[in-house]
């Protein structure tokens, strides 16, 4: 694994999979789904204080992720049907899906934030790489091509959800769920490794 791989998978992990883990730690430590997806929030949202301090600037990535949690809280308020607490979920899947192809449509698709974020962590001269080709035309399809991949993968993840979420009955819907987006991320992660690989293949070769 290249170095280049690991801080993507570690950056990604601290920007997405962290307040996750703090989401469902608190969930089995028996918070409430509110109190679950407070600290959730909390947790995205001094990510991107320290981001912001660390770097000088406030990143739109990690502002999108609290700009998530912090709809799923407001969902939360929402917590008549239990099914409601669990469709949840997926419906701020469905708006990061949504998100992610809306920016490629308006042209600033939210890959290039993330890979930025990515060159900015390591410093250096991959930062000044980075920098130097940003407005590189074969790079800027590779970010709408990410982004078009993500959003489109999420947006099914999200409505395949929805549905078990309305259709089995709750406990299988709940099991149907989770593992249905761990699968999504985890295919959505290894695709965009390999395909990394590939494009520095053919960027080098």
């Amino acid at each position: 694994m290249t170095k280049s791989t690991r801080t993507m998978i570690t950056t990604m992990f601290l920007d997405v999979g962290l307040s996750v883990v703090v989401y469902y730690a608190a969930n089995l430590l028996g918070a409430s789904a509110y109190v679950s997806l407070l600290a959730g929030t909390i947790v995205a949202g001094l990510r991107t204080i320290w981001v912001a301090v660390a770097q000088r600037r406030i990143d739109l990535f990690s502002s999108f992720l609290v700009l998530l949690f912090g709809l799923g809280l407001g969902l939360s308020f929402l917590t008549g049907d239990p099914r409601l607490l669990l469709a949840k979920e997926s419906v701020t899947t469905f708006c990061a899906g949504v998100a992610l192809v809306g920016s490629c449509v308006l042209g600033r698709p939210l890959a290039y934030y993330a890979a930025r974020r990515l060159a900015h962590s390591a410093g250096g001269a991959r930062q000044r790489e980075f920098d130097a080709t940003a407005q590189d035309a074969t790079l800027r399809r590779r970010w709408y091509q990410i982004s078009l991949v993500w959003g489109v993968g999420l947006t099914a993840d999200s409505v395949l959800r929805i549905v078990g979420v309305y259709t089995l009955p709750f406990d299988t819907a709940a099991a149907f769920s989770q593992a249905l987006m761990v699968v999504a991320f985890a295919g959505l992660i290894g695709w965009t490794v390999v395909t990394k690989r590939r494009f520095e293949q053919a960027a080098q070769g």
